[in-house]
């Protein structure tokens, strides 16, 4: 009796340590950041006492101005500087490695997938952990990015652009035949690159294709370009009837739609038929700026292009055509923040840059100085934090692959995308920067990607 009674107290034994070992294997790991000021993305100030934040697995679990009490965390020391939301970029192109006829002609689509993937990693160790992706093949580099195959941010990708016949996207060499006439596959429509429709039965078709392939939005050309040769500035692309189809198709899904556009007329129509999101915008109206604010819209400049001449542009802007539209949107700049400022409306942070090189997609930080012009630091990082976090959650449930939490903000729930900043970037913008410099700490999803705080 005594041997059975040993034996059953060892099984039970046994089993509490299998049961405890099976827990902390389930337990997701966790890391306390102390010493550091918080700024939440939304506040005007960060905290006003040192503080720390305990993040389990992928999301923050804890916010405190005093300590938080986590044996067994690892414990980073964040030595007395600022613990800010991770950037999010709001206009990306990263696919985007050449000009468009490059990219058509001269590019192998394995060099393309393999640079985006460098880029991605590039783009993360410059503080941005989400970039919303305005246009290009890049459902395939968030996969692998998801999976972990690759580092980078999180990605919304819009997939392949709609552009009408003959609009910003509609990237054919001017004697080169149009393949929907010929019955033939158009080959930057087979790499993912952009998707010609005309009328509304083929615009349906073509976001139906979009969220097909796992893109969170859609990519709307609704008026002229500057770094396309064929297309007007001042050009009004797609009627109010096929924008209005787009983006009812994207309702069904409870997604939205962003539109390229630059003019006070386009810029009406595509408010007035639902789209949500204005990128670029340079040659807004008062009127045209008063909708955006009544439609509850946002507005994406990309203004580091500002600090550029055309000339040095020319890698984007590479005819003189090209130069002079570009000229006349950087005129329109200073025009396009005050009526913002004016209004009051949403302002995202993006940046647009994108290149055969990576010295061009590498002027991302820049942005940061250039709004430094018009925008307070806090300004500016709300813009690139929780404004941008509310943006790509437009894309709904359906459409949006990062469920887990909300971003761009610093709170009990969201994901752990945190950056400690060297210094006060509410004080200083600019030390955005020089990320190499002037963040010691990326974290994206929990997992540490960088920590230099004792160099």
């Amino acid at each position: 009796m005594l041997k059975q009674a040993k034996f059953i107290v060892a099984v039970a034994i046994c089993v509490l340590c299998f049961g405890a070992i099976a827990q902390d294997e389930t337990t997701p790991a966790q890391t306390l950041i102390i010493n550091v000021y918080v700024w939440d993305g939304t506040s005007d100030t960060r905290s006003q006492a040192l503080s720390s934040v305990l993040i389990e697995g992928n999301l923050i679990k804890q916010v405190s101005a005093g300590k938080i009490n986590a044996p067994g965390a690892t414990v980073i020391d964040g030595g007395g500087n600022t613990l800010i939301p991770g950037l999010i970029e709001a206009h990306a192109h990263l696919s985007l490695h050449g000009d468009v006829f490059q990219i058509r002609n001269e590019l192998d689509w394995m060099y393309l997938g393999a640079k985006s993937g460098a880029e991605a990693g590039h783009m993360l160790m410059r503080g941005f952990t989400t970039a919303r992706d305005a246009g290009g093949p890049v459902n395939g580099l968030r996969k692998a990015i998801d999976a972990g195959h690759v580092v980078g941010p999180r990605i919304y990708a819009a997939g392949p652009p709609v552009s009408q016949t003959g609009g910003h996207f509609d990237i054919r060499g001017l004697t080169e035949p149009n393949y929907h006439f010929m019955g033939v596959p158009d080959p930057k429509a087979f790499l993912g690159y952009g998707l010609l429709a005309d009328g509304v039965p083929e615009v349906q078709k073509a976001t139906r294709e979009i969220f097909r392939r796992g893109s969170s939005h859609v990519k709307i050309m609704a008026g002229g370009g500057v770094a396309t040769v064929y297309d007007p500035l001042d050009g009004l692309q797609f009627t109010p009837e096929e924008i209005r189809a787009i983006v009812v198709e994207t309702e069904k899904v409870g997604s939205y739609a962003m539109a390229h556009i630059y003019t006070p007329e386009a810029i009406t129509i595509a408010l007035e038929a639902g789209v949500k999101s204005i990128d670029h915008g340079m040659l807004i109206d008062d009127d045209a700026m008063k909708l955006l604010k009544e439609k509850d819209a946002f507005l994406v400049p990309s203004l580091a292009v500002g600090l550029f001449t055309p000339e040095e542009l020319a890698f984007a802007w590479p005819t003189p055509e090209t130069k002079a539209k570009g000229a006349r949107i950087i005129a329109g700049m200073e025009n396009e923040v005050k009526l913002a400022k004016k209004y009051g409306v949403k302002i995202g942070f993006g940046t647009d840059f994108f290149g055969p090189n990576n010295a061009a997609f590498a002027q991302q930080s820049l942005e940061f100085k250039a709004r430094a012009k018009y925008f307070t630091p806090v300004e500016i990082l709300k813009q690139a934090t929780s404004v941008n976090g509310a943006l790509v959650a437009m894309s709904g449930p359906m459409m949006n692959p990062y469920l887990d939490g909300p971003l761009g903000i610093i709170q009990s729930g969201a994901y752990a995308d945190i950056l400690v900043v060297k210094g006060n970037p509410l004080e200083d913008i600019e030390l955005l920067v020089d990320p190499a410099k002037n963040i010691g700490v990326i974290m994206k999803d929990g997992k540490m990607y960088k920590n230099t705080l004792d160099q």
